[in-house]
């Protein structure tokens, strides 16, 4: 019990002995039915954050002043001073501050940046030329340990973000196995964390991690349209792989990018930037493949259908045909009319939002895609402002007509 809850019982407890409603034995078993758990602060861990990441920048930028005039040892010793500052401020955290959060994510996130630090410098004090991609993969396979010790989720973003810069030029097999290595750390994490903005938080860098890996290993053999509407599939597959083992979020980080990447990859293809070849490909096959293992696993959770499901039937139907242009406009089209009826019969303003979006959206790109004069544009455009804003008052009003 938090320590709050647990002065109001204990203050109540008090209570109910002196009015005789229970005895003092009664009252001594009640609160050891409920033991104090301290609550982490998320302020205290931006902090700690904060605080390793002013750390890591002050001793560069002490000695960055005079670099260039210290000798070759000296600037080898202060270029290795914060990743042995960091490894001992690690092994103190581990002997006797383990149990805080703040101090593991604080911790793992000042030695992750140790890392990058430290090898900077070495290879500018000895003139090492490598390339920026190679220095980074060196870097995010260094912090590898830090993460699993401290299962430190704010240094994860940055191991996320290097993985995918690094991916793009380096052969298929190193985003897959960068990916891989750290598969096991968002399972037992997700496994461990009942908060739903942690768990969140996580779902959205292993979407991030497993959308930039895929579309790394088919850029090479794949349409771009097909390439991104196989993201956003198998996001949704991923959705429903949680739903399936028991871990349900209601809208979940990877249900949200997986929309996103197929909104914009059908409103993209209505201009015909993304397009799709003429003939069927690995990456035709490749999408249906991931659409047909999330419908067999929606088939079998007995689930009532989602509107994701509009969503991944979308992306199958724009990856079978060949014309783009007109299937994704239509699409759209449709997509748009469903939310805007269906939050105008809930009152929900973001699906009444999202469809009216889409619907505008489409406009506009037709209308910059034709020769049409500037004035009809910007007369259609405040129309367009005032029906989005008329239909959005009226759904408050209806709301609070309703809840009176």
């Amino acid at each position: 019990m938090r320590l709050n809850t647990l002065d109001w019982l204990h203050r109540e407890s008090a209570q109910w002995v002196a009015d005789g409603l229970i005895t003092s034995e009664q009252r001594a078993l009640i609160e050891a039915r409920y033991p104090a758990k301290r609550a982490g602060s998320p302020l205290l861990l931006l902090f700690a954050i904060l605080g390793a990441l002013l750390i890591g920048a002050g001793i560069l930028l002490v000695f960055a002043t005079n670099w260039w005039r210290l000798p070759v040892g000296v600037k080898v010793l202060l270029a290795f001073l914060p990743l042995v500052s960091a490894q001992l401020l690690c092994l103190y955290i581990w002997v006797y501050k383990n149990q805080s959060v703040p101090f593991r994510e604080g911790g793992a996130l000042f030695l992750s940046l140790a890392f990058f630090a430290a090898v900077a410098l070495i290879e500018q004090i000895f003139h090492q030329s490598s390339s920026l991609d190679a220095y980074v993969l060196r870097c995010i396979l260094f912090t590898l340990p830090g993460l699993y010790l401290f299962r430190a989720k704010a240094a994860m973003a940055i191991y996320v973000a290097g993985a995918i810069f690094v991916g793009w030029s380096q052969p298929e097999w190193v985003p897959v196995a960068l990916t891989a290595a750290v598969l096991p750390f968002f399972w037992l994490e997700l496994r461990a964390s009942s908060a739903k903005g942690v768990v969140n938080y996580l779902l959205l860098l292993l979407s991030t991690l497993l959308s930039g890996t895929l579309l790394q290993s088919m850029q090479d053999w794949a349409d771009p349209a097909e390439v991104a509407l196989t993201c956003g599939l198998a996001l949704l597959l991923l959705d429903a792989l949680l739903r399936r083992f028991g871990r349900i979020y209601l809208f979940s980080a990877a249900k949200r990018l997986a929309i996103l990447c197929i909104t914009a990859t059908l409103l993209l293809t209505s201009l015909d930037v993304f397009y799709v070849g003429s003939a069927y490909s690995a990456g035709t096959l490749c999408a249906v493949g991931v659409a047909a293992a999330y419908a067999a696993l929606r088939y079998l959770g007995r689930w009532p259908l989602f509107s994701s499901d509009l969503f991944a039937l979308s992306a199958v139907v724009l990856v079978l045909s060949r014309s783009t242009g007109v299937v994704a406009s239509l699409l759209v089209t449709a997509l748009g009319i469903y939310y805007v009826v269906l939050g105008s019969r809930t009152l929900a303003l973001s699906k009444l939002n999202y469809g009216m979006g889409l619907i505008i959206s489409l406009i506009a790109i037709r209308f910059f895609d034709s020769r049409i004069d500037l004035l009809i544009r910007g007369v259609v455009f405040i129309l367009l402002g005032v029906a989005l804003l008329g239909v959005n008052l009226y759904i408050s009003h209806e709301r609070r007509r309703r809840s009176a």
